[in-house]
């Protein structure tokens, strides 16, 4: 027991550390406060990813297209391209091609031995006096659809003919070469 009172008295002695009271430590930087962030609903996720694509498109656009672009598109005419049926008939093909609203002199064909070239000008024709249209989907002012052919066909026997719109193409194809075995001698 000598020995802790021993231990207690030298810790009463002045060490060889000392610490000054005048010292003040270094005052801790302030935090900054997280401000509470609401959770967002999907929507408004997927509403944030639109508006920053239509922003960057849009901005892509003006660089490149620096003018308006409608105005000038609205000069340009209308290419329409008309609907057409491909049939096969042995020894023919039927190409049917939409041309409501277009005169026989206003059609030019031009075949070739594997495709076939539709194109022309006029169509509906609106007249140039303003009027109070909502919407005008028919006028045209020219059309092209060429139409490749699986087989060849005989340029000169192509024949067509027009009828309630509709444009009727018949195309005759090539006969095949005939051949023969030949027998040796």
């Amino acid at each position: 027991m000598s020995e802790k009172k021993k231990s207690t008295k030298d810790s009463s002695k002045p060490s060889d550390i000392t610490i000054s009271k005048s010292k003040t430590p270094k005052p801790k930087r302030k935090t900054k406060r997280a401000t509470a962030i609401k959770p967002a609903s999907q929507q408004d996720v997927w509403q944030a990813f639109d508006d920053a694509f239509e922003s960057f498109r849009t901005d892509f656009e003006n660089l490149l297209f620096p003018v308006n672009v409608d105005s000038i598109l609205a000069q340009v005419p209308e290419v329409r391209v008309p609907a057409v049926d491909l049939e096969d008939r042995e020894k023919d093909f039927l190409l049917k091609a939409e041309m409501p609203g277009f005169k026989k002199e206003d059609i030019e064909i031009s075949v070739a031995e594997d495709g076939v070239e539709i194109s022309g000008m006029a169509g509906w024709k609106y007249s140039e006096k303003e009027q109070d249209y909502i919407c005008k989907e028919r006028a045209c002012k020219s059309f092209y659809r060429y139409v490749d052919l699986p087989e060849e066909i005989k340029v000169d026997d192509v024949d067509a003919m027009i009828n309630d719109g509709v444009l009727e193409v018949i195309l005759p194809k090539k006969q095949p070469k005939k051949t023969r075995k030949v027998s040796i001698k």
